[in-house]
């Protein structure tokens, strides 16, 4: 099962959120500008919903004006594109908080996202994102204890289930690359 199978976001303790509107006021993806406008013209829902509730600072120097701390943690290059959410209020609070996506309702939805220095869920993501490295290094002895087991005279039956765990642990691992798997 992947973080995503596993709904992060319905474990998520809420309580823990400071309301400081940081995780609204600078967002960045890793996809462009232009590449979510392209997605969100061929009907992508998460590039539409993205690009509805947030609009881009003109510069990053906007975005640093308005949070520094944050931009530098979160870190940038000249293709980096910053963005504000629309309907966070001065007081910090969504204007549309009862009709929100789910975009907004499962955040943080992943264990590898950067939060905002000072974020109340800091420790309970970095808490989860431990229990993944874990998972991930269990299941790569389990593939090995697998591939060795293989290497002996063994029934095609168990040959084929070997296979099977062996593809679901890649599967399972490969989930996580863009953060890193292979490496831990």
């Amino acid at each position: 099962m992947t973080e995503n199978e596993g709904f992060l976001w319905e474990r998520r303790p809420q309580s823990l959120c400071k309301k400081c509107g940081k995780c609204c006021r600078i967002v960045t993806t890793p996809k462009s500008y232009e590449e979510l406008q392209k997605l969100a013209s061929e009907g992508d829902k998460g590039a539409l919903d993205f690009l509805e509730l947030f609009e881009p600072y003109e510069t990053v120097e906007d975005a640093l004006l308005v949070d520094r701390e944050q931009v530098e943690h979160i870190g940038y290059d000249e293709n980096t594109t910053f963005y504000k959410c629309r309907f966070l209020q001065k007081n910090n609070l969504c204007s549309r908080y009862d009709t929100r996506k789910d975009l907004c309702r499962h955040c943080p939805s992943t264990a590898f996202v950067i939060m905002p220095p000072g974020c109340g869920f800091t420790e309970w993501i970095e808490n989860e994102k431990a229990k993944i490295v874990q998972k991930v290094r269990a299941l790569k002895k389990e593939k090995t204890s697998y591939q060795q087991e293989l290497l002996k005279d063994c029934s095609e039956h168990k040959r084929l289930m070997l296979n099977k765990l062996i593809a679901s642990i890649d599967n399972y691992i490969n989930n996580y690359e863009k953060y890193g798997s292979h490496e831990w």
